[in-house]
């Protein structure tokens, strides 16, 4: 089967919404069942989406049995939004890009776009249907990168090779904390990876969509983005640099992407790494 594109719009999707499988990403699923696109179901990032004993995105027999008990095969189009920004949904996205999940799509404008545009709302909970066991085809090894890789290939390295920081300017600067820091974290140090350009997600949207391909083509070629480029992005944890990361696989193409998942989170911790401040 042909993919589909990435980015779909409201109206797009209001003309083929029974023949995709939809889901809602958020955070935790409170605001879903307030209201939520008919016939999508929910995803709670951080319920969900990560493993439960350990820090980290989930393993591919637990991503399986998670789709499986959603009901989605591999052939389904999974079509993802979220009631914020989409950097929850973005995740999702590349979580099944992670594990070969190909028939993708991000709804541009979110929730938020959907009732703009006057569009209907429930709060009734579709059944699931389980069709049968998901079966990856396994993990693409390009797609997420590790601390010992980063370490190896991308801290404090000439260019071709981009290292972008996706953290609001006062992150990057080490003059401020991310407003969900808590004070039992706060053994991190403040900054940035030495090496790093800083190319906030918020830069990555206008009005809550995706700007036009050739501004972020212009965004990313302002930080150093070449034909040539061998990029990895991060951001605290994984969310909001999985919105540069779709940015730039998925809308710009490049085919040398690599998330770095853990984040700031991870390397501010790190005893003895590059930290630098501005």
């Amino acid at each position: 089967m042909s993919r589909p594109v990435p980015l779909v719009d409201v109206h797009w999707l209001g003309s083929r919404r029974d023949s995709v499988a939809l889901f809602q990403v958020d955070d935790d699923s409170a605001a879903y069942y307030e209201a939520h696109i008919p016939g999508a179901l929910p995803l709670a990032t951080y319920d969900e989406l990560y493993e439960e004993v350990r820090r980290g995105p989930l393993t591919q027999a637990n991503f399986e049995r998670l789709m499986t008990r959603k009901g989605i095969s591999p052939d389904d189009h999974v079509v993802l939004y979220s009631a914020g920004d989409g950097s929850y949904a973005a995740f999702a996205y590349w979580l099944m890009h992670l594990y070969g999940h190909r028939r993708l799509s991000l709804l541009d404008g979110g929730m938020a776009g959907w009732l703009r545009a006057g569009r209907d709302v429930e709060a009734e909970v579709p059944e699931i249907y389980v069709k049968q066991d998901y079966s990856s085809p396994g993990r693409d090894p390009w797609a997420m990168l590790q601390r010992d890789e980063l370490l190896e290939r991308y801290v404090e390295r000439p260019l071709p090779t981009l290292l972008v920081d996706c953290r609001t300017p006062a992150e990057y600067e080490g003059s401020g904390h991310h407003q969900l820091d808590i004070p039992l974290e706060r053994h991190r140090v403040t900054g940035h990876i030495a090496g790093s350009v800083n190319v906030p997600s918020g830069t990555m949207l206008e009005g809550g969509r995706f700007r036009p391909v050739d501004e972020l083509r212009d965004v990313f070629g302002r930080a150093g983005l070449t034909p040539e480029s061998d990029v990895a992005v991060y951001c605290r944890v994984a969310e909001r640099s999985s919105l540069l990361w779709f940015v730039l696989s998925e809308l710009l193409g490049h085919p040398r992407v690599r998330h770095y998942v853990g984040g700031w989170a991870e390397y501010g911790s790190l005893v003895d790494v590059p930290v630098a401040r501005s």
